[in-house]
């Protein structure tokens, strides 16, 4: 039986289920994500996998303050980073997606920061995460892979430039 996109009528059962189909075969998972019903599902999903990121933050990390920190950073990012997604795959790519089906790309994407917080395993999540959404991409905005991949390096730099400009080079 095929696992479906994160449902609102058991949000927290079905988290386990849809995080493992995201992790362990994101191109099935991808195929069959609907691109429209809004952002609810995806946000809710995000929200979950930032809630035990912070979490592990907390135990393992930083206090408090950090751990909220890093709640509300992977939200807001993964709105800001589904919209430069849009911009450059676009404009750049041909890409055919539009701000909804990409942000949902994020949100199931991100899945693997759960272990965010663990030295050296967090960094191999991060990479994950970065393959989870050329994949991701490759359906909704339905250009190949080469293009996916240069569509999140070039969003990655974007955001790098901007984070520099916004706190400097040694925030």
């Amino acid at each position: 039986m095929a696992t479906r996109e994160f449902e609102v009528r058991s949000n927290i059962e079905e988290f386990p289920t849809v995080w493992q189909r995201v992790v362990t075969d994101p191109l099935g998972f991808f195929a069959e994500m609907p691109e429209t019903g809004g952002l609810a599902q995806p946000a809710l999903f995000l929200a979950l996998c930032a809630g035990i990121n912070a979490l592990g933050h907390l135990l393992f990390v930083v206090g408090i303050g950090g751990m909220i920190g890093v709640f509300v950073w992977q939200l807001v990012a993964a709105f800001i980073t589904a919209g430069v997604f849009v911009l450059i795959a676009q404009n750049l790519f041909g890409g055919r997606a539009g701000f909804e089906p990409t942000f949902r790309v994020v949100a199931y994407a991100w899945a693997p920061l759960v272990i965010g917080w663990v030295p050296i395993i967090g960094r191999i999540a991060l990479i994950y995460s970065a393959y989870l959404m050329i994949r991701g991409l490759e359906r909704v905005q339905g250009i190949d892979a080469a293009r996916s991949v240069l569509t999140v390096v070039l969003t990655a730099g974007a955001l790098i430039i901007l984070r520099i400009i916004s706190f400097g080079p040694h925030f």
